[in-house]
């Protein structure tokens, strides 16, 4: 591209069609000029940290080291879907087998909030006690909802349970959803 070597690989963690373009270092300048030149007619912009965060809860994509931690197993994570227990052995199928019976799990939210949001690390509440924390959260402007991760007890992690989050001192009710808030179908992926 613009007569640099580029790997480019198709990946999103946004939850849109994407690319990410590995070049070298010293081609860095030059290949994002190209790139936004070739943009403008197609309302190209930049974008922050903060929009990404936003649009990943807004698909449900667990983040490193928020919900992908080495204190939780990919069981724990809801992640079962990248291990293949039909496998006769691989490194960790033991330890991971014996884990599944861990007694927590991640969950993805809806918060009833419109003045504030899930950052992490606030208490998750049923009645007066706490049984979790969150990991991450934001607001979906995609969506218009606010969106969060927590980490909780398996019997408080079926889709359409309901518990509190303490933010900013004042209880707000969440609400574990199944699928993504956007684009739950992945069409825009398949773009």
């Amino acid at each position: 591209m613009a007569g640099h070597s580029v790997r480019a690989l198709r990946v999103s963690y946004v939850g849109e069609l994407g690319w990410e373009l590995h070049v070298p270092l010293a081609s860095m300048a030059a290949l994002y000029d190209a790139v936004w030149e070739q943009g403008l007619a197609l309302g190209i912009a930049n974008y922050g940290l903060y929009a990404v965060n936003s649009m990943r809860l807004e698909k449900g994509y667990k983040a490193w080291p928020l919900e992908l931690t080495n204190e939780l197993t990919l069981l724990e994570a809801d992640m079962a879907r990248f291990i293949d227990f039909s496998k006769p052995d691989f490194v960790g199928r033991q330890a991971t087998a014996l884990e599944a019976s861990r007694p927590f799990k991640i969950v993805y939210l809806e918060v009833d909030s419109t003045d504030t949001d899930v950052r992490g690390g606030e208490p998750v509440v049923v009645e007066d006690r706490c049984i979790g924390v969150t990991t991450s959260g934001s607001f979906g402007h995609r969506v218009n909802q606010s969106l969060a991760f927590a980490c909780v007890p398996p019997q408080h992690a079926l889709p359409g349970v309901s518990f509190d989050i303490v933010l900013q001192g004042e209880r707000r009710r969440a609400r574990v959803l199944d699928r993504p808030a956007y684009d739950p179908d992945n069409v825009r992926m398949r773009a």
